[in-house]
């Protein structure tokens, strides 16, 4: 996720310097062909701007319409892992306060195991699937790449037992698979009497918040952006902003230079206004893509354990991730 107020320039100019270069290209060119015709065979290129507006004010409506729902989809997927940190961070404290009888040991040992949890859902959500985009040489920059095995072993493998990390090896959904591990656990507490079955009960709801939140990030993970949207949004876009020129040049009466170099100047800008919508609603659909537009899970990650360690009154607590060049992870 970039943070930063302000977007550099260096950011815009990699997303769009393509579109730019095209869209001058592209108005230049008819600007010549309609000198050539308007010059030599008195035939003028245009199309009245009259029937163009139209176009565009549809075209605007039903792109933001679509820039909508992306930002639902990314603003949701920021509140399900609101929800996970929140009930982790209530779970370490049920751990802390409710157990009775119980080591500092075996208390550490299940809020780690909600830390492995956290970590483990973050690196399944940063696999590539069949829907997810592919990045162009300018942009991979900001792809920061899919889980590695590496990842699992630095972020989940030390937070877990060795017998309860072998387990999950072979299991398709590893972090549901941990919070049924940390149910087990909770249930063997309580046939110890270390923990009463009203308190299981609090226990056990407040894994089930991690489960649905879990399920709510796997449906936006699993479900594509219905491309009939996505798709004709930007084709729209396409076909007025190909038209754009002709209703530009039909601004003026009397061609000379400078009315051409404004009218792809302008065409130019205008387009490249409609094609800069329509990526900032593209590049929100998918908000765990390991992207520049990510939520920031490894952030959300390391603060929850901040937290949880700070309670256990730990030594060598982690610092937090910082953002760097403004983009937070």
């Amino acid at each position: 996720m970039y943070i930063y107020r302000n977007i550099p320039f260096e950011v815009i100019w990699r997303f769009g310097w393509k579109n730019i270069f095209f869209f001058l290209f592209y108005s230049t060119v008819l600007s010549l062909l309609h000198y050539y015709l308007f010059r030599e065979q008195q035939i003028q290129m245009h199309i009245p701007f009259a029937l163009i507006g139209p176009i565009g004010v549809a075209v605007a409506i039903y792109s933001s319409f679509k820039n909508g729902q992306s930002y639902d989809r990314t603003w949701e997927a920021r509140k399900n892992w609101g929800g996970l940190i929140v009930a982790s961070k209530i779970l370490g404290n049920q751990a802390n306060t409710l157990l009775k009888n119980t080591s500092d040991a075996e208390i550490k040992m299940i809020v780690d195991r909600q830390l492995a949890f956290l970590h483990a859902h973050k690196l399944q959500l940063r696999m590539r699937s069949a829907h997810s985009r592919k990045y162009s040489i300018a942009t991979k920059k900001y792809y920061f790449g899919e889980s590695t095995p590496q990842q699992w072993l630095d972020d989940v493998a030390p937070r877990l037992v060795t017998e309860e990390y072998r387990q999950i090896q072979t299991l398709s959904n590893k972090a549901l698979q941990i919070l049924f591990l940390q149910s087990a656990h909770l249930k063997m507490l309580c046939a110890k009497n270390q923990l009463d079955e009203f308190r299981l009960m609090d226990m056990l709801k407040t894994i089930d918040t991690c489960i649905e939140n879990l399920g709510k990030n796997e449906r936006i993970k699993s479900t594509p952006f219905p491309r009939q949207y996505g798709y004709f949004s930007k084709s729209f876009i396409i076909i007025f902003i190909l038209i754009l020129p002709f209703g530009i040049l039909d601004i003026y009466k009397h061609y000379s230079l400078f009315n051409y170099v404004v009218v792809s100047l302008l065409s130019t800008l205008i387009s490249w206004l409609y094609i800069t919508i329509e990526l900032v609603g593209d590049y929100s659909e998918d908000p765990f893509e390991s992207f520049i537009t990510d939520i920031p899970m490894s952030a959300l990650c390391k603060s929850a354990e901040i937290d949880l360690y700070e309670m256990l009154r730990l030594e060598n607590i982690p610092s937090k991730l910082q953002a760097k060049d403004g983009i937070l992870m």
